[in-house]
């Protein structure tokens, strides 16, 4: 069964397609005993196959497979990939952060009670936010260098708009406190809604949501003035839109054609502080280095199993 596995490896390890890599993985998994002769690959060979036998572990056990030396070894790779890392998005399907004006990454993370920090690549976290996605019982969260004066947060555990909306804001305004403004975004790959709130000086100023119109308070922002000025609609964007009787988003008949148009969270987020996903600035000042880190009660967070890239 070793040259079954054997054979996937070499085609995992020549493969560049993202599709066709999961399908690999998975039919490694299949074979008996898959984990045991993965790991006797990392240990004895051979050597053309030993990193994509790691990369087959991840995706079939995750960080709990993995012996002290292969850890090492992945800690030293992120490390080397960080003197050239470049800054890519960092997001899932549904992808849920904060972002917090002129405190750094150990300000934040001191700030919310994130513990257990560990070095990444933009990629890698990437990779961790797609597999855990919508999982708030993860426990962990990605936390961004400062990006143009932002340090972003990126996590299930961030969701203002979801089932913990009211423990999530009152963390956002408890922080905007300290550091004079954060801001927290929603956003749904699927379109399955979008919302965003921004809060100074510990009060939220304004909160924006199609996941529930009537969720919507103070002024709009400029920038949704200034599009709404644009596209000749009248009065606030949450006066327009509502949900059908079978409970999908609508919009009023006379401006739904524009309506269908405003913004997204990571239009928003790349206006007035960072995007995480694909409107990330290109060109931004970036201070620190990527981590991620336990929420607070977590304590230490083992990888999951799934498709990693470093």
């Amino acid at each position: 069964m070793a040259s079954e596995v054997d054979e996937l490896l070499a085609l995992l390890s020549m493969e560049h397609d993202f599709h066709r890599r999961w399908e690999i993985r998975c039919n490694i998994e299949k074979a008996p005993n898959a984990a045991t002769v993965l790991r006797d690959i990392r240990r004895h060979g051979p050597g053309r196959l030993r990193a994509a036998a790691l990369d087959a572990l991840m995706h079939l056990e995750g960080e709990s497979g993995l012996d002290p030396t292969d850890l090492a070894t992945i800690e030293r790779l992120i490390r080397i990939r960080q003197h050239t890392d470049l800054l890519t998005p960092v997001m899932s399907i549904e992808t849920t952060w904060w972002c917090v004006r002129d405190f750094d990454q150990a300000a934040v993370m001191a700030s919310l009670g994130l513990t257990s920090p560990r070095p990444v690549t933009y990629k890698m976290a990437n990779s961790v936010m797609e597999i855990i996605d919508s999982d708030d019982e993860s426990g962990l969260v990605y936390v961004g260098p400062k990006i143009n004066g932002w340090t972003p947060v990126v996590g299930p555990w961030c969701d203002a708009f979801g089932d913990r909306a009211d423990e999530a804001r009152t963390t956002i305004e408890r922080l905007s406190a300290d550091c004079g403004e954060v801001h927290a975004f929603s956003f749904s790959a699927y379109n399955n809604g979008t919302a965003w709130l921004v809060a100074r000086n510990g009060v939220t100023v304004r909160r924006y949501s199609t996941f529930d119109p009537q969720d919507t308070t103070g002024d709009p922002l400029p920038i949704e003035r200034d599009w709404m000025a644009a596209h000749g609609v009248p009065g606030r964007p949450e006066e327009h839109c509502r949900y059908n009787d079978h409970g999908v988003l609508a919009y009023d008949d006379e401006f739904a054609d524009a309506m269908w148009n405003f913004y997204e969270a990571n239009d928003v987020a790349a206006a007035v502080s960072v995007d995480v996903g694909w409107k990330h600035p290109h060109d931004a000042v970036i201070h620190g280095s990527p981590v991620l880190a336990a929420v607070p009660g977590a304590g230490p967070v083992t990888l999951p199993p799934g498709m990693y890239e470093i």
